[in-house]
């Protein structure tokens, strides 16, 4: 081997959340000792859900509501259509659980946390689970949903992995909500941030021109 080269045994291949928390500025923007953190996994979950994939949720404006539920801790929920088919279990989903690739920045917003909930539903069908990490502690439960389709997120950030006394922050106006003009220009869509710490409330709605 000549020098510089490098062969297989140089390379290390990580799973995907070892991957995120170990370069968490690939998916967020900032470094797990940057205190901006809690506040911009917030944000990205939030851009995706308004700019979701064409096939995951077309054609509509997608309406996104979401919930601080403390300082490192918040929910989002969305219209978008139930993966799963039939809100059977994705075979795509990281590590058997109910985020797969479509749900990306979720699964990565998962992998920071001590604790995540999903629930998804489907035309009455539903499945919940929870998950440590990006882990399942168990296979998906099935419920009776509600009509539509749609789902739910609720994650808290693992304080162990963050610096000390931060926070997602109180001005919901830099959560999220997507800038720039692309946004109102091409992507019609309603989202609502409730803030349960102060009893704020953030709503935006931008119609496609």
């Amino acid at each position: 081997m000549l020098e510089g080269e490098y062969g297989s045994a140089e390379i290390e291949v990580l799973e995907f959340d070892a991957s995120v928390r170990r370069w968490p500025g690939m998916y967020f923007g900032v470094s797990l000792d940057d205190s901006r953190l809690p506040t911009n996994v917030v944000r990205v979950v939030v851009g995706h859900a308004i700019h979701p994939a064409p096939h995951l949720a077309e054609p509509h404006s997608p309406v996104v509501d979401v919930e601080i539920l403390g300082d490192l801790s918040f929910s989002i929920t969305d219209d978008q259509l139930c993966r799963a088919k039939s809100c059977q279990v994705p075979g795509s989903g990281y590590f058997g659980s109910l985020l797969g690739p479509d749900r990306w920045t979720l699964a990565a917003a998962a992998a920071l946390s001590r604790r995540t909930i999903v629930t998804v539903w489907q035309d009455g069908h539903g499945l919940h689970q929870e998950l440590t990490g990006l882990r399942p502690i168990g296979p998906p439960e099935s419920f009776t949903g509600p009509r539509g389709c749609g789902t739910t997120v609720t994650i808290e950030l693992d304080p162990a992995r963050l610096r000390p006394d931060v926070a997602i922050d109180t001005n919901l106006e830099t959560i999220g909500l997507c800038r720039g003009d692309d946004c109102t220009a091409n992507a019609p869509h309603c989202v609502t941030v409730n803030d349960q710490r102060g009893k704020r409330r953030f709503e935006r709605t931008a119609a496609g021109r």
